[in-house]
């Protein structure tokens, strides 16, 4: 798997990212919502639809 993944992944590998310069701050924040946030709520909602599923199918 890898050895076909990885020589179809270099090309965008070459490409980057663009660069913006931000603030520290703006930037920490930015993080903490996404991931920070992210890292709370999903699991929640990931048992709660899991949950649902289950119940649906009857088990």
């Amino acid at each position: 798997f890898n050895a076909v993944i990885i020589p179809l992944l270099i090309p965008l590998a070459m490409r980057g990212i663009r660069f913006k310069p931000t603030s520290t701050m703006s930037l920490f924040i930015k993080n903490a919502l996404i991931y920070g946030g992210g890292g709370i709520i999903v699991p929640f909602i990931g048992i709660k639809l899991i949950d649902t599923a289950l119940l649906s199918l009857g088990a």
